[in-house]
């Protein structure tokens, strides 16, 4: 009987859980913005830009977070999502172009 139970309980948990749900709200909020637009024409950087400042209030609250760091450190985290998506956008891209249609 307690297995039944707990079978449940874990069924109950994995159906309700969302694939994101460990996803902190900054990389959410720039997923949201970015990953559907990367078949799209537009310029990697650009769509950066928007969704930057699309989720300027999750950003915002990620910075507060990192106020006891060094300021260098914190440019450079910034600098580095910053660049990780878009290179992220442009590999992507590459991949799709290569696949066959």
């Amino acid at each position: 009987m307690k297995w039944i139970f707990l079978s449940g309980i874990l069924f109950s948990v994995v159906a309700v859980a969302d694939d994101r749900s460990f996803e902190p709200p900054e990389v959410r909020c720039l997923n949201d913005h970015t990953i559907p637009l990367i078949k799209t024409t537009i310029p990697a950087k650009k769509l950066v830009d928007d969704a930057w400042v699309q989720c300027k209030p999750e950003l915002d609250e990620w910075m507060k977070l990192q106020e006891s760091l060094p300021e260098e450190m914190k440019q450079n985290m910034r600098r580095q999502l910053y660049d990780f998506y878009i290179r992220m956008i442009e590999k992507r891209r590459q991949f799709e172009a290569r696949q066959p249609a």
